[in-house]
């Protein structure tokens, strides 16, 4: 990332990411679930969903369950119906996919049509969680989990290479979340925990830069292509809070909000290759804002039979731009202006024996990126998503 780079029009970019559907067959179970700061992927905006193998199957409709250990995460207040002691871990793959079609810019060398594709790469999704039954009142439970990250890296001869991030973007974090959840009444639950989360920050891109070449005269600049990467890393304080209601006729409604997590990233640097071999080193800082969460769920569950309905509103409108100041005094910024959006969760599960459940899903996410902030690091458009599991 540099100050003043190239972007390239609006028709190019908005033909980035339009996939609106995918399959997942899901197992998340495994031992890889202890890995603590896992690569990920972008999901809606660049949330990630995969937190718990039952949720994922189910479409991520869990809040009202939320009766296995990944409750912490999903709604903390579900862990008072876990007996004993309960461990989970888990790790989920992705292979992010995009595509960009170009309309033409001779000055990045490309015609109308030409086709290209990001960069091919596995990215790990982690998560670890731990509950334990105090007594019939009050239980204890701890999370481990990646529920926002971002992985996307394009070739070099990219038409958007001039963009911030353009080349490659990896944000990566992990949180960790403590909870005490209790139960005053039988039928209601409710817990809450501090987050303590770290966020990983690594971007490339290229930029035109005036630079000095050998001979080194006075007067002589020649403008040259540099290699531009920032890099950083923060820790920021968040909460989780959660509510289960036990209803009757079998229902139960269940509740939770993930507070806003806000990230300073003060110790940054960036780092410029300039095609003479020199490199330039300079301090950076910059402000990410992860965004609040609320979730909503509505489970019927009456064996061998549940089903659920959930809502999630995710406030985005906290991701208003993207800016860095360098210690020399330049900035860059770029306006992003996402607005909040909700996301609808549907699943179902058959029990089949003790040991066995089929389980199906469906989601269907909004989009929150506006049509003239779109560009190269984060798909946009509606998204569907269908799930299922044995």
């Amino acid at each position: 990332m540099a100050p003043g780079p190239y972007r390239g029009g609006s028709k190019m970019e908005a033909k980035i990411g339009k996939r609106t559907g995918k399959l997942c067959v899901v197992s998340l179970i495994g031992v890889l679930g202890l890995i603590m700061f896992s690569t990920s992927a972008y999901g809606s905006g660049f949330e990630l969903h995969e937190q718990g193998a039952k949720a994922v199957a189910m479409g991520s409709a869990f809040t009202a369950q939320a009766d296995d250990p990944s409750a912490v995460f999903y709604n903390p207040a579900g862990i008072t119906q876990l007996e004993g002691t309960q461990v989970s871990v888990g790790v989920s793959v992705i292979r992010p996919y995009g595509k960009f079609q170009s309309n033409g810019n001779p000055a990045m060398g490309s015609l109308p049509g030409d086709t290209t594709s990001n960069q091919s790469r596995y990215y790990f999704i982690a998560n670890n969680y731990i509950t334990y039954k105090l007594n019939n009142y009050i239980s204890l439970g701890y999370g481990g989990f990646s529920n926002f990250g971002l992985g996307v890296e394009w070739p070099r001869d990219f038409e958007g290479r001039f963009t911030p991030g353009a080349m490659k973007t990896v944000l990566t974090t992990f949180s960790l979340n403590p909870v005490i959840a209790v139960k005053p009444i039988e039928q209601v639950s409710f817990a809450i925990g501090p987050i303590l989360q770290r966020a990983d920050l690594d971007i490339k891109n290229l930029a035109f830069v005036a630079a000095p070449t050998p001979p080194f005269t006075p007067n002589r600049n020649i403008a040259e292509t540099a290699e531009t990467k920032l890099k950083g890393y923060d820790w920021g304080w968040g909460y989780n809070i959660g509510l289960l209601i036990h209803l009757p006729f079998h229902f139960q409604f269940g509740t939770s909000y993930l507070s806003e997590v806000h990230h300073n990233f003060t110790d940054e640097y960036q780092k410029v290759a300039l095609a003479n071999g020199l490199v330039l080193r300079q301090g950076a800082s910059s402000n990410l804002n992860l965004p609040a969460a609320a979730k909503f769920g509505l489970a019927w569950m009456k064996d061998p039979w549940t089903f659920e309905a959930d809502a999630q509103w995710i406030e985005w409108s906290s991701y208003r731009r993207a800016i860095a100041t360098f210690d020399n005094g330049t900035f860059l910024a770029q306006p992003k202006d996402w607005h909040n959006v909700w996301s609808w969760q549907f699943g179902a599960q058959y029990r089949l024996s003790r040991y066995f459940d089929l389980r199906a899903g469906f989601r269907y996410e909004e989009s929150p990126i506006p049509k003239y902030t779109l560009d190269p690091i984060v798909p946009s458009g509606n998204r569907k998503v269908y799930c299922v599991r044995v």
